[in-house]
């Protein structure tokens, strides 16, 4: 299953075919128009490239914007391998891992709220 990419990758696509291109931010910045902060932003998926942005910066790159935009499959996410079941040993150990997090997460949330309580109690 695919879905759209973030605006991090985008970016990430965006500097590395600038990079594979030998070009420098402040050379796409020019085209663009934006200072040089802007790039570092747009490639670190902090700032949103509209669709005229991305026409440019896909022209400036010799690639399509469909290239910038293409979908990111699904698989490649912890989600994915999550629902398909994987029997990745690494995999299931690293779910383990969390499992054991979430249960100290939820057992210091249930002391926080007993001691809450007893201090609700006092105070009345």
């Amino acid at each position: 299953m695919a879905r759209l990419p973030t605006f991090a990758e985008i970016g990430e696509r965006i500097r590395a075919l600038r990079q594979e291109g030998c070009y420098d931010q402040a050379d796409l910045a020019e085209t663009l128009q934006v200072s040089r902060p802007v790039i570092t932003k747009i490639e670190g998926g902090k700032k949103a490239v509209n669709s005229l942005e991305l026409r440019k910066i896909a022209d400036f790159l010799g690639v399509s914007v469909d290239e910038l935009t293409r979908p990111v499959e699904e698989e490649e996410t912890l989600v994915a391998r999550f629902r398909a079941g994987k029997d990745d040993p690494a995999f299931l150990e690293a779910v383990g891992q969390i499992e054991g997090l979430m249960k100290m997460m939820i057992a210091q949330l249930q002391l926080r709220r007993e001691r809450h309580g007893k201090t609700a109690e006092r105070r009345a």
